[in-house]
């Protein structure tokens, strides 16, 4: 084998790995960005149109963490905690009123959304504010060069995810929750405190959302329209991955971030949020038809 040929090969190798990378750090942002969503959407059935905007106030709390001179790390519980109790009191104040119904979830959760930002806008600015990066440069593996915390982003977010996993899918207090979304009247008639329960698992997928926030943070701009740009993409994770499995987060943010990476590659950004629209309405359309099927 020439030098030129061998060359090409490891150029392409490189390449390739850059691309796995790529692929990994999108899935891994997916999926944390997408958690707070399936649990709140997926798993008790609320639209909360205002998912994204819990993502905004993480990254605030990443960007008020860091001028205050704090190390960024410490941002990720504290946008936990915060975003846990703000979604405890929208639950009680807003959500609990509006269970089983949908078009009143959508209206009222758009509302939120709105006043999240006009609040973000009147606190921070319009202004793009920045949180720098915690930990600058590369590490090489595979002979290519790959930002350090996009490393120690996939790690963080799959931790957080699968763990919070583990939390609704393993526990009793998971069994609950399903059995509520499952039928609330015979849950309640069985004991089951719903408002509790109801209260806490909204809040913890606030939290999550604010987890979300405060890792992506450092990769861009920080502004109040940031989670708009977050909701479509964890939508698209939660419809491909199922609705009635919490589970399915990471399969949707694997299958999403496997399209996009590659028609990226290949093509271009409009290309990818095309096909990842298509493949969206491909699933609800069989899940559609697998569902008219049993019941026939």
């Amino acid at each position: 084998m020439s030098r030129t040929t061998d060359t090409t090969w490891r150029r392409r190798l490189n390449a390739l790995t850059l691309e796995l990378l790529n692929g990994l750090s999108l899935f891994a942002t997916l999926a944390i960005v997408a958690l707070g969503l399936g649990i709140t959407f997926g798993l008790m059935g609320v639209i909360n149109l205002a998912h994204g905007e819990f993502i905004m106030v993480g990254a605030y709390v990443a960007f008020v963490v860091h001028e205050a001179g704090w190390s960024h790390w410490v941002s990720v519980p504290l946008a936990a905690g915060v975003l846990f109790v703000l979604g405890a009191v929208i639950e009680v104040i807003l959500i609990r009123r509006i269970y089983r119904k949908p078009e009143l979830t959508i209206l009222a959760t758009f509302g939120l959304s709105i006043v999240l930002r006009q609040l973000a806008e009147l606190v921070f600015s319009k202004d793009f504010q920045s949180v720098p990066n915690p930990v600058p440069g590369a590490t090489e593996a595979l002979g290519v060069l790959f930002p350090t915390y996009r490393y120690i982003l996939v790690a963080v977010a799959l931790g957080t995810v699968v763990v919070t996993l583990l939390g609704f899918t393993r526990s009793k207090f998971g069994l609950v929750v399903r059995a509520i979304v499952a039928d609330r009247d015979l849950a309640e008639s069985a004991g089951i405190r719903t408002g509790v329960t109801n209260v806490l698992a909204f809040g913890l997928g606030a939290a999550s959302a604010g987890v979300a926030g405060a890792l992506v943070a450092p990769l861009g701009a920080v502004e109040p329209n940031l989670g708009l740009s977050y909701l479509p993409s964890a939508f698209l994770v939660v419809i491909v991955g199922g609705f009635s499995r919490l589970w399915g987060v990471l399969v949707g943010a694997l299958v999403v971030a496997v399209v996009q990476t590659t028609l990226i590659h290949y093509y271009d950004a409009v290309w990818a949020l095309i096909a990842s629209l298509v493949l969206a309405v491909v699933m609800l359309q069989m899940r559609r038809s697998s569902v008219a099927g049993a019941t026939a």
